[in-house]
């Protein structure tokens, strides 16, 4: 005789719960993303410094393997090689932020209010030929109103005092990363290690040759970007322009929202320190960088690699953004990937993975039609 089963906690609330249907189940679903979120988001100071060497290693590992097969590096040489690197890299862009900005504060402390002032009456004057400067003046009677430089100001500092704590921050994701990358070949043993058979294994390491296939353009990309972002407001005469670069590589990272978020403040100085036609000029170049790298050679290179859909890529950097900040929407798109890598390998779950899917369909299996028949 067999003995009876054991009956388990999932049979015992289902059963307790016969009313229970999909409805109420993806409510629980639901429920329990808002609760861990909410977890992700309180734990940020311990999580986003494992998340930021993750992915540095990622995308330095690269670096490591041509050190070793090229230069004869040993190890533990070439990964520090690639750590003071990277360091330098981070620290380097930091300190030259925060240079910048203190340059950029003193300014506004002192020529852009008067500039302001001129533009806005400048504009009140051109408004005044259609009849609407009364209407105008009514709904923004001080130039304060359109651009408060002390409110830049403040934010340029906090920003600032920001940056300053964010290099305590770089230190412990490099030495994260080092300990990431000492371990990359342990790892990979015991990775090759699972049956050849594993589907899982299969889609984790295509996932991870994507992410650093995509860190690694995405950074190529944000350089190019930086440097023709530079190289316009320079030749504009726009000030600051070198920091407009800067920031230019920085948030091309981020997808969508980055590369708008990164044309404000020059097209902004552009009108106040020349003119509108200044303005106008700096408004198109952006436009027609953003296009050409953003639309034409990304896509080249990157493709649809990744299978997710564009508005789903758009609401990860925000949802990502409001749970971790400014370094949650640079790590939107390799955390989404993941999720969405999770997701196929879940017998309850995959039908989200499918639903933001945006990979081509396959001629090779074509739509079946519906058929009646049993």
């Amino acid at each position: 005789m067999h003995s009876p089963e054991r009956e388990t906690p999932e049979l015992s609330v289902a059963r307790s719960t016969p009313g229970m249907g999909e409805g109420a189940r993806f409510l629980l679903i639901g429920a329990c993303a808002v609760i861990l979120l909410y977890g992700l988001q309180q734990a940020r100071g311990l999580l986003l410094p494992i998340l930021m060497a993750g992915f540095l290693a990622i995308i330095s590992y690269s670096i490591t393997s041509l050190l070793r097969k090229y230069l004869r590096f040993p190890h533990w040489l070439a990964v520090t090689a690639t750590v003071a690197a990277d360091g330098g890299i981070l620290f380097g862009i930091i300190s030259l932020i925060n240079f910048l900005a203190s340059d950029m504060k003193a300014t506004l402390q002192g020529d852009f209010t008067v500039r302001l002032a001129e533009k806005y009456n400048e504009l009140m004057h051109w408004l005044g030929n259609f009849g609407l400067e009364e209407q105008a003046r009514a709904i923004v009677s001080t130039p304060q109103q359109l651009f408060d430089v002390q409110q830049v100001i403040s934010v340029t500092q906090a920003l600032t005092g920001q940056v300053v704590s964010f290099m305590s921050t770089c230190t412990l994701v490099l030495v994260l990363m080092t300990f990431m990358l000492g371990e990359a070949p342990l790892f990979m043993r015991n990775l090759r290690r699972l049956p050849n058979s594993s589907k899982g294994k299969e889609d984790f390491l295509r996932a991870l040759r994507g992410i650093q296939r995509y860190l690694f353009i995405k950074t190529i990309a944000s350089a190019c970007t930086g440097f023709l972002a530079w190289w316009v407001c320079a030749a504009m005469d726009v000030p600051f322009a070198f920091l407009w670069g800067v920031v230019a590589y920085v948030l091309n990272y981020i997808p969508t929202i980055g590369s708008i978020v990164a044309a404000i403040p020059p097209i902004l100085t552009a009108l106040l320190m020349g003119g509108w036609g200044e303005c106008f000029i700096i408004t198109g170049a952006y436009l027609s960088i953003n296009f050409a790298i953003g639309n034409g050679i990304e896509p080249i290179f990157l493709g649809k690699q990744f299978g997710i859909a564009t508005s789903v890529v758009l609401l990860s950097v925000l949802l990502w953004g409001w749970v971790w900040g400014p370094c949650g929407m640079l790590l939107a798109m390799p955390i989404t990937v993941l999720i969405k890598l999770a997701l196929e390998n879940s017998r309850d779950l995959s039908w989200m993975a499918t639903i933001v899917d945006d990979a081509p369909l396959r001629e090779s299996t074509p739509v079946k039609p519906f058929s009646t028949k049993k």
